[in-house]
């Protein structure tokens, strides 16, 4: 399985590519910023003691390579938002983007990637010591599409509204994805 630099090079080199053809057009556009996403399947899939759902912090980036069409790369790292105490989960990904703009305000976009994850339960807890059971860890292929609406808050900035599907090669990781964006830049 490739490593994390491996798809940070690749994310690099899309978005460097990206941006150099932006620059070849005359109404060269970018844009890019933070993201938040929470995934709709809790982590109850592995363990049915378990509690709590996937939540993504990352950025993402494009730059115009045709008239409706824009290329980049994105990525996130993620936590549980609301877990039960008996549970550590880790996860992050990475990959290049690609987005075409259906209006002025609605684009749709497909990353395709990959990443990792880990997650453990607690079994037993000390001052001193932690016993954990891993349940499930490792690589995955990652595919995400989504649907974006754009709200302008001034000229260059943009509240973005995301529905997608986070869809791995982990059927207990896929999951619809609810994501809330900053954009800023002219698109």
């Amino acid at each position: 399985m490739f490593n994390r630099n491996f798809w940070g090079l690749i994310c690099l080199l899309g978005l460097t590519w990206s941006l150099i053809q932006a620059k070849a057009e005359t109404s060269a556009s970018g844009k890019g910023g933070p993201f938040i996403s929470l995934h709709g399947t809790p982590v109850s899939e592995f363990d049915a003691n378990l509690k709590g759902s996937p939540l993504v912090l990352g950025g993402s980036g494009v730059g115009l390579a045709s008239r409706n069409f824009k290329l980049g790369g994105s990525g996130g790292a993620g936590f549980l938002w609301n877990p039960s105490q008996n549970i550590e989960f880790g996860m992050g990904y990475g990959g290049i983007l690609g987005e075409y703009t259906l209006t002025n305000w609605l684009n749709i976009r497909l990353i395709i990637g990959g990443g990792g994850y880990a997650i453990a339960k607690i079994t037993d807890e000390t001052q001193s010591s932690r016993t954990v059971e891993k349940l499930a860890s490792g690589g995955f292929f990652l595919f995400l599409p989504s649907i974006n609406a754009d709200i302008p808050i001034n000229n260059v900035v943009k509240l973005s509204l995301g529905l997608g599907y986070f869809l791995p090669n982990v059927s207990k990781l896929q999951s619809v994805v609810f994501t809330l964006a900053l954009n800023i830049g002219k698109s």
